[in-house]
């Protein structure tokens, strides 16, 4: 373990702390919902939504974090304005504390809602996501007139994904036209409570630098940091067709096949998620392990798997940490909770 030399920053919202030194504050874990082809979005034009079954979904991440002392950020994705505006009634009507991700790839959708936050009041709950080098002049000045002040800047550089390219885009721009780099970028749009994106990328094609620029941005900038991690995972065809066809390298192999699925419910299906979930959930260890301070982990319906693996992570990594005289600063921290 280690502990950073530069002063690290630490960012309250409403009482969920992100930051600081590895071990200081329990890893925020970002659950994604409304996502494509979530089953419980309705319309996803107009942001109708299955209520109950979403209420439920997010009432389980309070009951975890009640029990782990581990938060939940809600990242909220849509493509359509108007949907992610019923998206934010939805979650202000159950929820009047956790801060959340308005999440778009559609820049309309995002500066429609950076405006809707800032008419209803609840900008300072909103992280938008994300700045990046796509950014256009008229979402920079959309910002910039709204009250939202904290938001993801996005370390990516698709022409250069070592740590010095990803350090370029934050620091010199570059991408896309880019004349100024994206903390400049932030703090032109009024961003006064930025958290670093790291920019997870495919295996091949830079991810070990998605994990070495955790070092770099908080050695450099001293900002809570984080990233996507389990996108690596998404992209990884290997994998992808190796859950595909598990099931027909037992075929023909019954000893095998039964004394194996006596561990994954008698199911092959179980056992194919589980080849899955080892590296999707696991995948954050080596984030966590690296000071990140966000852990926006997809779906939501991950939330149990990723719970107790951070939790584990969590409690490793402030007992390393107490040997370099670092120590938490949360009451409610899970060696606390669950040794």
């Amino acid at each position: 373990m280690f502990r950073f030399e530069k002063e690290q920053q630490v960012w309250d919202f409403n009482g969920t702390k992100i930051g600081g030194q590895p071990g200081e504050y329990p890893t925020v874990l970002g659950a994604s919902i409304f996502y494509n082809k979530h089953e419980i979005v309705l319309d996803d034009h107009k942001g109708t939504i299955d209520k109950p079954k979403a209420e439920a979904l997010w009432n389980r991440c309070q009951e975890l974090t009640d029990e782990t002392g581990i938060h939940f950020f809600i990242q909220i994705i849509g493509e359509f304005g108007e949907a992610l505006e019923s998206y934010f009634d939805w979650f202000a009507s159950i929820d009047d504390k956790t801060a959340f991700l308005m999440d778009s790839s559609a820049p309309a959708a995002r500066m429609q809602a950076a405006k809707y936050v800032t008419e209803v009041g609840l900008a300072n709950r909103a992280i938008y996501n994300s700045i990046n080098g796509s950014i256009s002049q008229e979402e920079i000045e959309v910002l910039a007139k709204s009250d939202v002040d904290a938001a993801i800047v996005l370390a990516f550089n698709p022409a250069d994904p070592s740590v010095a390219g990803r350090q370029k885009v934050l620091g010199e721009g570059g991408v896309a036209g880019q004349t100024k780099g994206m903390m400049q970028i932030a703090e032109d749009a009024g961003i006064t409570r930025p958290i670093l994106d790291t920019a997870a990328t495919p295996l091949g094609l830079g991810s070990g630098g998605s994990y070495r620029e955790i070092l770099a941005c908080k050695g450099i900038y001293g900002l809570p940091t984080g990233g996507a991690y389990h996108n690596m995972t998404v992209s990884w065809t290997w994998l992808r067709r190796w859950k595909k066809n598990l099931g027909t390298v037992y075929d023909g192999k019954p000893a095998l096949k039964d004394q194996m699925l006596k561990h994954y419910a008698k199911d092959m299906e179980a056992l194919k998620q589980a080849v899955w979930s080892a590296p999707d959930i696991g995948c954050n260890l080596i984030a966590s392990t690296l000071g990140a301070d966000l852990i926006m982990f997809g779906p939501i319906e991950n939330m149990e798997p990723m719970l107790t693996t951070q939790a584990y992570a969590d409690i490793t990594i402030l007992e390393a940490a107490r040997d370099l005289g670092i120590d938490t600063q949360d009451p409610n921290h899970p060696i606390f909770k669950l040794i």
